[in-house]
């Protein structure tokens, strides 16, 4: 059976499409040509001197490296609280907040980064993703402001959940811009550096945290961020580019076949196509990119449609199994991670160990190591594992494959989540080296299924990039608030052995039902794929 695709492309007609795979079957979305004799250009660049994927070497670096920036100061500020706990509980038990009240200062603006994305990243697919960004970057400033100046608990808790809104937004935005300016092959690479500068800005930040308040502050801790912040916002101004721009489906390897209605003749559509044949930038046909032009605000007209269409797809793409499973592994690596943060500051300040409150922070020195050691085998890893087997697949790439590299995190998680559980609940057993072993290990495993499910969707699902960011990096935010929300009532109640047992047992649990996902991945992407194509005006079209 073969279905029917069109793709809209600015003013011009609508085109429909024949898609078949190989064998005579109808082609699954997400299975595409990567590898023949030489490497093949996934999505199909065009000549447009503006399309995203023909920005030079160094602007793409310069543009990763200002998206990781914004990033890690939001995520920072977010989730260095964990070594100012000790600060604010004489200035704000007075005022009758409890120790559950302080945990929610962190516990709560976790959950609006999920509204954030909800609400945001809709709007960056109608609007353009220049445009949210550079509203995230002013939001996040004005929310650090208010922190910093906050008068009681109340007014803390809002400013944070205003931070928790920015921050949000670089969960999901951040990886929609990255992999919009870069080829299949090299996402994860790309992804990962990402994920490697932002791991590693964001452990010196919150490293320094407790000292920094010690020496000036808690309020003059928000201030480096908010000044570092418009530092950011300045130079994405000039050098972040809009990166929206409308692919056909066949640029993607979806074995498309196009046809004019008027004519009834075959018409050429981009396709994947080797290094070599990358075609010259066509600087007759299309205007050039200039300075004035990245300055847009606004780069064509808003697609209010895309966006409602986006937000409604969202839940629709929610229930297919693999993204579903996705986001709960996402979810709950970031809850228990949450609930490291929120314990480990009384864990290391007390008998016997013994910390100051001013060295506490001190135990985000491991998430160094874990950027610099262990995030490669998952970047680069990934994107040479995917090319090796697509060799050995003649030449055809299954998203599947992307799950291999998750086994080693999710083991370690389990490791330990258990290890920090018993070093927590027995301190007397075991060096204070277990308890800043555990935090950075779990944080690699909260990185694996955050890395690995971002990119296994999106090259599942290449026209659903949108509505796919926002389950990961939306809906998590919630499960990881139901994770780690009342988690001080809980080690009241289980322990600490017993609370990070259970976290352990739903890690490898949810570790475990990776192994149907790739067994019978493509099975769900061939019965979900019919679903992440859009409908516009009663005509199937799809937009990237």
């Amino acid at each position: 059976m073969a279905s029917e695709l069109a793709v809209e492309k600015g003013k011009a007609s609508v085109e429909h499409y024949e898609v078949a795979a190989n064998d005579g079957r109808p082609a699954v979305m997400g299975t595409m040509h990567l590898n023949t004799e030489e490497l093949l250009l996934v999505p199909a660049p065009s000549s447009d001197p503006r399309d995203p994927l023909n920005l030079p070497r160094w602007r793409k670096i310069l543009f990763v490296v200002l998206l990781s920036a914004f990033s890690s100061l939001g995520l920072s500020l977010v989730s260095g609280m964990g070594g100012l706990l000790g600060f604010y509980i004489p200035i704000y038990a007075p005022q009758g907040a409890t120790y559950a009240d302080i945990t929610a200062l962190m516990t709560y603006p976790t959950m609006m980064m999920g509204v954030g994305n909800l609400i945001c990243m809709p709007l960056a697919l109608a609007v353009g993703r220049r445009f949210i960004y550079l509203m995230s970057l002013v939001t996040m400033i004005l929310g650090g402001l208010l922190a910093a100046y906050s008068q009681s608990y109340g007014w803390h808790l809002g400013a944070r959940m205003v931070l928790g809104i920015a921050a949000g937004n670089s969960e999901a935005l951040v990886p929609m811009m990255i992999q919009e300016i870069h080829f299949i092959h090299e996402r994860s690479t790309y992804l990962m550096w990402q994920a490697a500068m932002q791991l590693s800005i964001t452990a010196v930040y919150c490293l320094f945290a407790s000292p920094i308040a010690g020496a000036i502050g808690p309020g003059n801790w928000y201030i480096l961020g908010v000044g570092l912040g418009a530092g950011v916002l300045l130079l994405s101004i000039v050098w972040v580019p809009e990166t929206r721009y409308t692919r056909a489906l066949a640029a993607y390897g979806q074995e498309v076949e196009s046809v004019t209605p008027e004519e009834g003749k075959p018409k050429e559509e981009p396709k994947p196509m080797r290094v070599s044949e990358r075609p010259a930038l066509d600087f007759v046909t299309y205007p050039a990119r200039t300075l004035g032009s990245d300055l847009r605000l606004f780069v064509g007209k808003p697609d209010w449609s895309e966006g409602l269409y986006a937000l409604r797809n969202t839940f629709q793409v929610l229930l297919f199994p693999n993204v579903f499973w996705a986001f709960c592994l996402n979810g709950l690596t970031l809850g228990v991670n949450i609930a490291l943060g929120t314990t480990y500051g009384t864990v290391l300040s007390s008998p016997p160990y013994n910390w100051s409150q001013n060295s506490v922070s001190y135990i985000n020195a491991g998430q160094i190591v874990v950027s610099v050691i262990a995030l490669p085998l998952l970047g680069n890893g990934s994107d040479w594992l995917i090319r090796w087997r697509a060799r050995r697949n003649d030449g055809v790439h299954e998203p599947e494959v992307r799950l291999i590299p998750l086994v080693l995190p999710i083991i370690i998680g389990v490791a330990s989540a258990v290890l920090y559980g018993q070093a927590a609940a027995h301190p007397e057993r075991f060096h204070w080296f277990a308890i800043v072993f555990a935090y950075a290990g779990y944080l690699f495993a909260f990185l694996g299924a955050n890395i690995v499910g971002i990119t296994l969707l999106l090259d599942s699902y290449p026209a659903r990039a949108g509505p796919v960011l926002v389950v990961i990096c939306a809906f998590r935010g919630f499960v990881s608030f139901g994770t780690s929300y009342g988690v001080a009532k809980f080690i009241e109640t289980a322990g600490y052995d017993g609370a990070f047992g259970v976290y352990a047992g739903l890690t490898g649990l949810l570790g475990l039902i990776g192994i149907p996902m790739y067994i019978w991945g493509k099975d769900i992407r061939r019965f979900t794929g019919r679903w992440a194509v859009k409908e516009r005006s009663g005509k199937p079209s799809l937009t990237h």
